[in-house]
């Protein structure tokens, strides 16, 4: 969390490789100004986009995939499809963690992707913003990998 964010956006290979994207990539990368970092998964854990500088380290895995164990859960006890997850803790750490679903995939059951923003703390409002432009890259992105452009 102390460490800054890298000056761009780190890529995995679903990650559509052209002019069109960067601006996507460029996008995700100044939402996390500051001690902010934001990283951006499929269910899988599989990094797509992120500010930290090791997007494929175990923690950041295993953030990904409870959120998903989470969501999994939420859903199969009826309580609705979670949005948002906001962990904060004893250390002054706050981590929120969101839903975004391509709801345009037949059957409303599109694929998910895992935003996760971490920050200080006292920095819990300005995450929170943070979040929804995570939120925003998600959609452009699926839109974007479903062939509808950016």
């Amino acid at each position: 969390m102390s460490t800054p964010p890298t000056t761009a956006a780190t890529t995995s290979s679903s990650v559509p490789h052209s002019a069109r994207a960067e601006p996507l990539q460029s996008h995700f990368t100044k939402l996390a100004q500051g001690p902010i970092t934001t990283h951006l998964t499929d269910t899988n854990a599989i990094p797509i986009l992120s500010t930290h500088p090791q997007p494929s380290s175990p923690s950041l895995s295993s953030l990904s995939s409870a959120f998903v164990q989470a969501h999994d859960t939420a859903s199969r006890m009826g309580l609705g499809r979670p949005l948002r997850v906001t962990l904060a803790t004893a250390s002054g750490a706050a981590v929120i963690q969101t839903a975004t679903v391509d709801e345009g995939g037949g059957g409303g059951g599109g694929e998910m992707l895992v935003g996760t923003v971490i920050a200080k703390a006292d920095r819990l409002a300005e995450a929170r913003m943070v979040s929804w432009g995570v939120e925003e890259v998600a959609r452009r992105f699926q839109k974007s990998a479903a062939g509808d452009g950016l």
